[in-house]
């Protein structure tokens, strides 16, 4: 009889050891499940909307996603173009691509090349330092009079690149700095809040060859660029629901919580 508290006492803190380890362990899972919820979203889908401005005209909205869920909306006054230029221009109407390699451009005979570029930020509604609104304006020039040309936009993190935006077909003049070329970006969903950098792949728009790339590597001003996708903005709250009776992670938590209460109540 006298050992039975002592067997008491080591039993209630054997329970207790057991429930802490149930806690800790839940706690880790919901952490791991909540990230790869987190990947797979940023991974799988993402989507931007834009306008474009050149020479003060300014295009209505164009809509990019991973999946291809809306088509591209042209509005720039369209410049004469051939043939070929048509057809580049419904190729780059598909969904967004992905890199995750560098890409280099084939042609080094300064046919083309993009003389600068730059960064302008706009707005960061929960003031946290990422901002999912911002322009990018390049320069592209040419050896010849004149060209037409179209551009592919990405926002590289961990050297993986995500195309964001795809241009309508536009033309340069020489090495006319004038007819810069300004797109305005608002990130809707798919990038979590980093540092990111933006990566510019300039096509002919006659035979869709990649002449000349453009990224944080060349100018500083396309690299560490504070972003984040408009889900970010506001704080998430991830629901996961239960199925054919079982129990969700959080309602293990908060029944092992109740445990450990009721527990030290006891004591």
């Amino acid at each position: 009889m006298l050992f039975i508290p002592h067997y008491r006492k080591f039993e209630k803190e054997n329970d207790m050891k057991n429930i802490k380890w149930l806690v800790l362990n839940s706690l880790l899972l919901s952490s791991v499940v909540l990230s790869e919820v987190v990947k797979s979203s940023e991974n799988d889908s993402w989507s931007a909307q834009s306008t474009e401005k050149q020479f003060e005209q300014t295009s209505k909205i164009i809509y990019k996603a991973s999946k291809d869920e809306q088509a591209n909306e042209l509005a720039l006054t369209p410049s004469p173009m051939s043939k070929n230029a048509t057809t580049a221009n419904s190729k780059k109407g598909a969904q967004a691509k992905i890199l995750s390699v560098r890409p280099e451009a084939k042609s080094f005979n300064q046919e083309f090349w993009i003389f600068d570029a730059w960064v302008q930020f706009y707005s960061d509604n929960d003031r946290d330092g990422y901002f999912n609104h911002f322009s990018v304006e390049f320069d592209a020039d040419t050896e010849y009079s004149s060209a037409e040309v179209y551009a592919r936009l990405y926002l590289g993190k961990d050297e993986v690149f995500k195309e964001y935006h795809t241009t309508s077909i536009f033309s340069i003049f020489s090495d006319n700095s004038d007819d810069s070329f300004v797109v305005e970006s608002e990130l809707l969903n798919g990038f979590s809040s980093a540092e990111y950098e933006v990566l510019i792949e300039l096509y002919d728009a006659y035979s869709d060859e990649l002449v000349a790339v453009l990224d944080g590597n060349d100018d500083a001003d396309l690299y560490l660029l504070s972003l984040e996708s408009k889900e970010y903005e506001t704080p998430q709250v991830i629901v996961i629901r239960e199925h054919g009776g079982s129990v969700s992670l959080w309602g293990f938590l908060l029944l092992s919580l109740l445990l450990i209460t009721r527990q030290y109540r006891r004591a």
